[in-house]
């Protein structure tokens, strides 16, 4: 008397009421770092932007900003610091994501495949709006760049991104049986892939 009777969808209504959840846990996921949205990228464009500004005067006093970079040193150090925060972000995203414990699994559409791909598309989001924003400022405030071939940059941005998730869904696989292991070597690998990271 009390239950819905489901009719089932084809291919396409299933795929399509997946993206339709996928995408309610990204706004979900953003939303839970900051009551704000907005709030929540900029706070993450600040965290860009002390990254920058920490690597230019490490460079500046190490001697290193002489170096043969040919373009814009700046851009340099920010194509860097994208790809390592893209990284580390969805690795920290797909490890951090709700299990099947979790409250939200209470809710009869939700799954944890949902969980662990709205994580990951909610740290590529953010950190891709990041990306645009700093980049337009410092197009417009400071000097004018050009990406020589930004498909190809966008692309490795992409598999910084693939390669956090993949290394995520592994560390998200082994913490049932090693809880305290999966949150040591994800500190541990976000802080030597800093040092490690290229630059």
């Amino acid at each position: 008397m009390f239950q819905s009777n489901r009719k089932r969808k084809s291919g396409i209504g299933s795929a399509l009421s997946m993206a339709e959840l996928i995408y309610h846990s990204v706004v979900r996921n953003v939303r839970k770092q900051h009551n704000n949205a907005l709030v929540a990228i900029v706070m993450n464009m600040l965290q860009t932007v002390l990254f920058v500004v920490a690597f230019y005067v490490m460079f500046s006093i190490l001697g290193m900003r002489g170096s043969a970079v040919r373009g814009d040193f700046l851009v340099y150090l920010m194509s860097g610091i994208f790809l390592y925060l893209t990284h580390v972000k969805a690795l920290g995203a797909v490890v951090g994501s709700e299990g099947p414990a979790s409250p939200m699994m209470q809710h009869a559409p939700m799954n944890t495949i949902i969980a662990i791909a709205s994580a990951a598309m909610g740290a590529l989001y953010i950190q891709v709006l990041s990306l645009f924003v700093i980049l337009f400022i410092y197009h417009v405030a400071f000097t004018p760049i050009t990406i020589d071939q930004p498909i190809p940059a966008f692309g490795m941005l992409l598999t910084a991104w693939f390669t956090g998730c993949a290394l995520g869904l592994v560390m998200l696989a082994i913490k049932p049986w090693f809880p305290s292991f999966v949150t040591i070597f994800s500190t541990v690998y976000q802080r030597a892939n800093m040092i490690a990271s290229g630059k």
